[in-house]
């Protein structure tokens, strides 16, 4: 069978099995053993959710708690964040969803309706970019939205100046390379693990195509996924100081999200003992700070403040400093990685033998 069949054959076999649009159990698998135990010591809790929830119970306010959510969508979280604050005893509030969709503000409005919660929220169909929403506002929340905004800068100074002085900027988002690309540093570990996986796992489900080496693929060429993901947090740090910070991912994430990680079986001690190689390596590289995050849940201020951390990860040593073009990938993979991964890839050099 050559090479095209063998490509005919894996997407017969594994486009109908999975929905690529859930995550997969691998990434529940790592999520619980390594990003929960981070999310519990920086925010007291392991549920996203209370990212938010701490933001809004932390917020001072003379009247009722504002909350702006940026790019809401069908509001799911807002919704179950307006849940939260009624079961902590908390009534007067407000959320502001903001969305560009008409169609995803429908289906938050029909959510509300049937949960009888319209008093605690406003719907705006909404270009923050154009300042179409005014605060001030206690708390200002993104949830996976500022990767798909190009107009960054625009956003967060329209953030810094409704947010209030005391108020708190919540979010989880994707921080890596642009389009969710790998950099150099990261994509040589995964080239060095590419070998050992099994070929349902090199089956990229969102793109339906079967990789016989790792394709570092654009998300952002077509749409505005990642569109500038690696400027995220930058830019946030040149107006906000960080509160509470959690980084996490750099190239693990890949293979345990919803492009490869539909591959592996947490019932499988292969998968599982693969899955938690990679993800200590990763572990041991972010805190030598040879790799940066590609996750981020932070909560940011607008006055100086100590910053709540992580083993030490920081979010300014979350910022992956872009080089010069003309630097060589393997000189600077070289440069950067520690003596930990060059023992690991002489391993892995035995392994491919």
């Amino acid at each position: 069978m050559d090479y095209s069949d063998r490509v005919a054959s894996q997407i017969a076999q594994y486009a109908e099995t999975v929905n690529m649009h859930d995550l997969p159990a691998i990434f529940h698998f790592w999520s619980h053993r390594y990003l929960l135990p981070a999310m519990q010591a920086v925010f007291e809790s392991p549920r996203v959710i209370d990212v938010y929830l701490s933001a809004c119970l932390s917020a001072s306010s003379n009247g009722p708690r504002s909350v702006l959510s940026i790019g809401c969508g069908d509001g799911s979280i807002e919704i179950e964040l307006a849940q939260e604050l009624i079961k902590a005893g908390v009534t007067d509030f407000k959320i502001v969803g903001a969305d560009l969709s008409p169609i995803l503000l429908g289906h938050f409005r029909t959510k509300i309706a049937e949960l009888q919660l319209d008093q605690y929220f406003s719907i705006v169909e909404a270009d923050l970019n154009e300042g179409q929403v005014r605060g001030p506002f206690d708390v200002i929340m993104a949830n996976h939205s500022l990767h798909h905004i190009f107009e960054l800068e625009k956003l967060f100074d329209f953030s810094y100046r409704e947010l209030k002085d005391h108020g708190v900027f919540a979010t989880c988002d994707m921080i890596g390379r642009n389009g969710h690309m790998r950099w150099p540093e990261t994509k040589a570990v995964i080239d060095m693990f590419w070998p050992l996986l099994k070929p349902k796992q090199r089956y990229n489900v969102p793109l339906s195509r079967m990789e016989e080496t790792y394709i570092n693929h654009d998300c952002s060429t077509e749409g505005f996924e990642g569109i500038r993901a690696q400027d995220i947090l930058p830019l946030m740090l040149e107006r906000f100081h960080p509160l509470r910070f959690v980084g996490a991912g750099g190239f693990v994430d890949l293979m345990i999200d919803r492009g490869y990680g539909h591959g592996f079986d947490v019932n499988d001690p292969d998968d599982t003992r693969l899955i938690t190689c990679m993800a200590d390596l990763n572990e041991i590289m972010l805190d030598a700070g040879t790799v940066k995050p590609t996750i981020m849940l932070g909560h940011f201020v607008k006055y100086p403040c100590e910053e709540r951390t992580y083993r030490g990860r920081t979010a300014a040593k979350a910022v992956r400093v872009v080089e010069s073009e003309a630097v060589e990938p393997e000189i600077q993979v070289e440069l950067q990685v520690p003596p930990q991964v060059g023992l690991l890839g002489r391993i892995v050099s035995k392994l491919r033998a």
